[in-house]
């Protein structure tokens, strides 16, 4: 029999090859799949999941864009990965039900329904060359914790109890599948995979004879980790050598584990020799060999001329759709370098505060609550230019907000971040990137004092919720306390190895120590690389989700074609009755989903539920209502950029980006 196996797919535009000027994309990947594809009669093409997201092109379509690209690559199924889920189930069940293949994730529970989730299947079987293979697919418990989208009524089942109990339901004699081999695809880490492995005997017939009457899975398929592994177990492998030592994979002791790395760069090919058990075995048929080749892309494949069209299409699409707004601004929004990389700035403050929220969902579900606050650099921020007053576009965020290394969270104690902010505010008054960007800190510094002394105190801020009373000011410090803001409780970070570790949202690019934050390395990461998020499709979930309340609460009821979460329907109601209020007193209205107050002043502000609430209703919302890219159109293969009409326009979302203080140089005071 034979298989073909790709995973944790993410560009579809051309992309470099390391070295060199030369470069790869998705149609010659395409032509690769096309050329070593099983017949319909003899094998199956699998994938390992990831694909939706992340990517410049996600960050506008929401994970739309790639679901022509797959149904013309047509795996036969496919296995949901962590960042498929990044712009929350019902996107993600909206994509899969655009699918032309299933999709599955057998050990995840809707404990609502006692289900696997709606859209997503336990298994799939087929029937190939007079064999019938059932796949199923498992995922580790690291990455679910990480998603700040994760349902709340979705269970995590362990894999192992999920494999045996699913082997036996595909492979009872007397049952209605009568499977003769059973394929797990997983999306999970080297190590878990190898125990995994182990624990369901995914070995050759010649490793281990007893597989013949143990439940299990006969191989597995993973993905996750961006690395082309073949485990020892293998016969035969060219283009890699079986022998190779890698990280993480020390406890391979012979098991048949395959991930085929990353990017369409790579595809796995592989012939499977079966051979008959004995009669009353639990397995029928169990893999005597594999013999397999690595597929590398290069850049003299022919492009497939077919999906080059469809990209075409979509690619044009994606572009008209830059010009779409998505917010009014009713203050500029400054990221000229003269400004940014020298002094604390509304445009900065702005989106500090909205990274600062994007996980907490994610860390709470870690038992550590969400994060303490937000540590980039000035260097993030792009365009060098003045936007608004009036309306900000899509482009115009995706051309602030340009970088493709996701934001993770790190902890770090005091000593760290006074260190951290020390070597970022080193360089001025040079217009460095490492100027500090932060969140949920004040910070006083003094840029007449020597590099390396500059910071004077660093304080935790805390915004209350729901208030506005004057916030306790701790004493530690017998220096003056810096202004506070009157709803915010304000608590000193001493300069301290060791102790308090606080969770830092930042940029992978800073956390490995590039531009000079080195103190920022060696963290343990709460989010890592692999399950971060791009910071343009942070901002761009949460400004969808701010549009949404801004919108609904405007409506004479909050009626939808789906049913609405209930926190949803709170939150809605509640917006509705202050926005009621407010017009009836004819006061200046201050949208629940607005980012800060108006007041120049910046006197109140906002309490991280402001932040919070906008992101947690589209991780759990199908927001397509406030959308300006049209997926529909773009899933069924008709892309066509979507114009808001005059009355859509009239109703976006007002933002006031402004200075508080939070960075507060005492020599330009």
């Amino acid at each position: 029999m034979r298989f073909v196996h790709f995973n944790d797919v993410y560009r579809v535009t051309p992309q470099k090859l390391p070295g060199t000027r030369e470069t790869i994309d998705v149609t010659k990947f395409a032509t690769l799949l096309q050329a070593h594809r099983p017949t319909p009669e003899d094998g199956l093409v699998l994938f390992s999941g990831d694909a939706f997201s992340p990517s410049v092109e996600s960050s506008i379509t929401r994970g739309s864009h790639m679901v022509p690209v797959l149904n013309y690559l047509s795996p036969d199924v496919a296995l949901t990965g962590n960042h498929d889920f990044d712009f929350g189930y019902p996107q993600l069940s909206t994509l899969v039900q655009s699918s032309t293949f299933p999709w599955l994730l057998s050990n995840v529970e809707d404990t609502e329904t006692g289900s696997v989730p709606k859209g997503l299947r336990d298994f799939s079987t087929f029937k190939k060359a007079g064999i019938t293979i059932g796949v199923i697919g498992l995922i580790e418990k690291e990455w679910v914790a990480t998603v700040p989208s994760w349902p709340s009524n979705f269970k995590w089942i362990d894999p192992v109890e999920v494999g045996l109990k699913l082997s036996k339901a595909l492979r009872d004699p007397a049952g209605p599948h009568k499977c003769d081999l059973v394929i797990a695809l997983t999306h999970s880490r080297i190590p878990n995979d190898i125990e995994l492995a182990k624990a369901l005997k995914a070995r050759t017939f010649v490793a281990d004879p007893s597989i013949a009457n143990s439940h299990g899975v006969d191989i597995i398929f993973g993905g996750h980790d961006h690395l082309y592994y073949v485990a020892k177990g293998c016969t035969s492998w060219t283009n890699y050598d079986l022998q190779l030592p890698v990280l993480g994979a020390e406890a391979d002791d012979g098991v048949l584990v395959i991930k085929s790395g990353t990017d369409f760069r790579d595809l796995s090919v592989m012939n499977i020799e079966l051979v008959q058990t004995a009669p009353g075995s639990v397995r029928s048929f169990v893999i005597q060999a594999i013999k397999g080749e690595r597929i590398v892309c290069t850049p003299e494949v022919k492009s497939s001329e077919e999906l080059g069209a469809i990209l075409k299409d979509l690619l044009s699409t994606i572009s008209k759709t830059m010009n779409q707004p998505l917010c009014k601004s009713l203050n500029v929004v400054d990221v000229r370098s003269e400004i940014i990389r020298t002094e604390e700035s509304g445009a900065g403050n702005l989106f500090a505060d909205i990274a600062r929220h994007a996980y907490d969902d994610a860390l709470s579900m870690q038992g550590c609550g969400g994060s303490d606050g937000v540590f980039m650099c000035a260097g993030t921020f792009r365009g060098d230019s003045r936007y608004g007053p009036g309306e900000i576009t899509l482009g115009d965020i995706l051309e602030i907000l340009p970088f493709e290394d996701p934001v993770v969270v790190i902890e770090i104690d005091g000593e760290g971040i006074w260190d951290a902010l020390e070597s970022s505010l080193s360089t001025w008054p040079a217009q460095e990137g490492r100027f500090p960007v932060i969140s949920g800190f004040r910070v006083e510094w003094d840029s007449r004092r020597p590099p390396g002394s500059r910071v004077l105190g660093v304080w935790e801020e805390n915004i209350a919720e729901d208030t506005e009373s004057e916030g306790s000011v701790s004493s530690h410090d017998s220096r003056e306390q810096p202004t506070k803001t009157p709803n915010t409780l304000l608590k000193e970070i001493p300069r301290q190895n060791g102790g308090r570790q606080y969770k830092i949202v930042t940029r992978e690019y800073m956390s490995q120590g590039h531009d000079g934050f080195q103190a920022l390395t060696g963290r343990r990461y709460l989010v890592d690389d692999e399950n971060g998020q791009l910071l343009s499709a942070i901002v761009r979930k949460y400004l969808l989700g701010a549009q949404y309340i801004h919108t609904m609460k405007r409506r004479a009821t909050i009626d939808t074609p789906e049913p609405m979460h209930q926190e949803t329907t709170q939150v809605l109601t509640r917006a509705r009755h202050k926005h009621s209020r407010e017009s009836k007193s004819k006061g200046r209205l201050h949208a629940l989903a607005s980012v800060v107050l108006r007041d120049s002043g910046y006197k109140t502000r906002r309490s991280k539920g402001h932040f919070q609430k906008p992101m947690a209703l589209a991780n759990r919302e199908n927001v397509s209502l406030v959308d300006c890219f049209d997926g529909g159109a773009c899933r069924h293969g008709k892309p066509e950029a979507k114009v808001n009409d005059k009355g859509e326009e009239s109703n976006l979302l007002e933002i006031s980006p402004a200075v508080d203080g939070r960075l507060k140089d005492l020599a330009r005071i």
